[in-house]
C-alpha cells in the first residue's frame, strides 16, 4: 500500500474565511491591503520555525509602523491560529474513508510551532500514522528537500508516495523530486484522483 500525504491548509482545512481574516488588520488597524503583504513577507521564518508567535508577531507590526505590546501580540497569535481552524468537512469524510481501508496515512504541512501543536493535539490528527511540520522540519514546501525527507522518515521512495496539495507551486515541487502529486481542488474530484492512483499504485 502507498502512503497518501496530505497538506493541511486549503485541503483539510479552508483557507481563512473573510470574517476571520478580516479580524487581523482590523486588530492592528490597518487596511487588508497593506496588512497581507507584510504578513506574508514575514511568514517563511514562522513557518521554518526560526521565530517564534511573538518575533513573529513583533515583525509584522513593525513593518506596518504599529507598535505592539505583548498583549497586543498574544491576541493576533491567538486570532491568526483560529483563522487555520475552519475543516472541510467533505476532506475530513474522504480522510476517515481511507483510514478505515488502512491506507497509509501523512501530513505534511509548512506550519508554524503554535499551528503544529495545536493540529497534534486534534483527535482527527490520529487519522495521520506520521505528521510532519515545516518548523519541525526546518524546510518548507516548495523546497524539494522537504519531500524527500519526508519519504526518508516514511522508510518510503518517492514512487512509492502520492502527494495532495492545494497549491500549484508545491505539486510542482513534489513531482520534480519523482514523487506522484495531486492538485486538490475539491474532495470529489480528489475521490476519483486517489481511487485511480491507489488502484495503480504498488501493493505495500
Amino acid at each position: 500500500m502507498r502512503w497518501v500525504v496530505f497538506d493541511y491548509a486549503g485541503v483539510l482545512s479552508f483557507p481563512p474565511p473573510e470574517h476571520a481574516g478580516a479580524l487581523l488588520p482590523q486588530t492592528v488597524e490597518v487596511a487588508p491591503e497593506r496588512f497581507w503583504p507584510a504578513y506574508w513577507k514575514a511568514r517563511r521564518a514562522y513557518d521554518l520555525g526560526a521565530v517564534d508567535a511573538s518575533r513573529f508577531w513583533g515583525d509584522v507590526c513593525a513593518r506596518l509602523g504599529r507598535s505592539a505590546d505583548a498583549d497586543l501580540l498574544e491576541v493576533l497569535a491567538a486570532l491568526d491560529l483560529r483563522a487555520w481552524t475552519y475543516l472541510n468537512p467533505d476532506t475530513m469524510t474522504l480522510l476517515k474513508e481511507l483510514a478505515g481501508r488502512s491506507v497509509k496515512l501523512a501530513l505534511l504541512s509548512n506550519a508554524p510551532v503554535e499551528l503544529a501543536r495545536l493540529i497534534d493535539g486534534q483527535s482527527w490528527a490520529r487519522l495521520f500514522r506520521r505528521r510532519f511540520f515545516s518548523a519541525d522540519l526546518q524546510r518548507a514546501k516548495p523546497d524539494p528537500r522537504a519531500f524527500l525527507e519526508v519519504c526518508e522518515r516514511l522508510g518510503a521512495r518517492p514512487g512509492d508516495v502520492l502527494f495532495v496539495d492545494g497549491g500549484q507551486e508545491n505539486v510542482t515541487a513534489a513531482s520534480a523530486a519523482g514523487i506522484e502529486a495531486v492538485l486538490f481542488t475539491d474532495a470529489l474530484r480528489l475521490r476519483a484522483d486517489l481511487a485511480r492512483a491507489l488502484a495503480m499504485g504498488p501493493a505495500r
